[in-house]
């Protein structure tokens, strides 16, 4: 991710950021120009302007609940565009339920900031785009088999955002990695097999690499899960989950590729990596090569957050190193999301044979 700065002060302050905490300016973020901007109160306090621009904005009505993504007040429309993805959450009578929302609703931003600056699309759901994307976000403690994807709705059990709780399922389901915004990414590629790959002309190759997504998919869980031994063949997937069934492969695949383009993205905000031209001038050309690039840039980044997580005697943060089949399936996630608009990324229809059951195994 870029880096933001107050435009009052200069001071550098973060994604979330609603006020700056040197001047305190009020400031919003703006998705539509994918930057944080001094917001200038209008009379009457309900409304704001920026500099430069014509437009009146208003908070998201989550504000209240960490919420700073701003909206133009024309639209009449009260929730940003991340926040109008959110179909269901849960009672405000649970301050521990709330905060457990608050994080995931953050998470949710950032993923659908990357989403934005990656040319994806981002529809909600509604009568003219039944099958949009939604969210719902469920807190049942005790319940279990609650996060999935099924037509474009996002399921997502709370008790993810819980440190301890998660941590649990990662070392009682041997994932040396498992995250909040990792669960938002996984769920959200579902969505993205059916815009990028499922009613587009690269099925055939998905097939080749992945596996036919036409297997049954509650056997292939329950032989997943039936196995005396887990045993990663980390040179075909890029987690162990990944085996469970090609629509999970694509989901693993699809999300570690998020996680790689931030963190790079992020590496090169800070200076740490040049994601400029191809120093060939793009002479091997096609997006092998360009793939191939990525790889040579994060490679060194990820050995040295791993180190440095050492160093403070902390877990590696990134225990991954892709290799083999699993650069192929990486690539070709990264020509799907990189390609020109086409018939590829037309919104799905509402069928979905992928019925994610991963945490009611937990």
């Amino acid at each position: 991710m870029q880096r933001f700065f107050c435009e009052h002060c200069g001071h550098e302050v973060e994604f979330q950021t609603a006020t700056c905490p040197v001047c305190g300016t009020p400031l919003g973020y703006v998705p539509s120009q994918q930057a944080i901007r001094k917001l200038i109160p209008e009379p009457g306090g309900a409304s704001y302007g920026i500099a430069g621009e014509d437009t009146a904005y208003w908070r998201c009505l989550n504000a209240a609940w960490s919420c700073n993504w701003v909206l133009p007040a024309a639209t009449g429309a009260s929730w940003c565009r991340s926040c109008a993805l959110t179909r269901g959450r849960p009672d405000e009578g649970r301050p521990d339920a709330i905060e457990a929302w608050s994080r995931a609703e953050a998470g949710k931003r950032r993923v659908v900031h990357q989403l934005d600056r990656l040319g994806l699309p981002v529809e909600p759901r509604t009568p003219a785009t039944p099958a949009g994307l939604v969210f719902d976000l469920v807190y049942l403690p005790g319940e279990r088999g609650l996060t999935g994807h099924l037509d474009g709705v996002v399921t997502l059990d709370l008790a993810e955002a819980d440190d301890g709780h998660r941590d649990e399922l990662r070392i009682l389901l041997g994932e040396p990695y498992r995250t909040l915004l990792g669960n938002l990414r996984h769920e959200i590629a579902h969505h993205y097999w059916h815009r990028l790959v499922g009613e587009s002309d690269h099925l055939d190759r998905f097939r080749v690499l992945f596996g036919d997504e036409r297997a049954d998919y509650a056997a292939a869980l329950e032989r997943y899960y039936g196995r005396d031994e887990a045993v990663w063949d980390a040179d075909r997937f890029v987690s162990g989950y990944a085996q469970a069934h090609p629509h999970e492969d694509w989901a693993e695949t699809f999300a570690h590729y998020l996680h790689i383009d931030d963190a790079l993205d992020t590496a090169a905000a800070h200076g740490l990596v040049d994601r400029g031209a191809d120093p060939d001038g793009g002479a091997s050309g096609g997006p092998d090569a360009a793939f191939a690039l990525v790889l040579q840039r994060w490679r060194p980044i990820a050995r040295a957050v791993d180190a440095i997580a050492g160093a403070l005697g902390s877990p590696r943060v990134y225990p991954f190193d892709p290799q083999g089949a699993v650069v192929d399936k990486l690539e070709f996630v990264h020509a799907r999301v990189t390609a020109p608009t086409d018939a590829g990324r037309a919104l799905p229809r509402l069928v979905d044979p992928s019925r994610r059951v991963r945490e009611s195994q937990s």
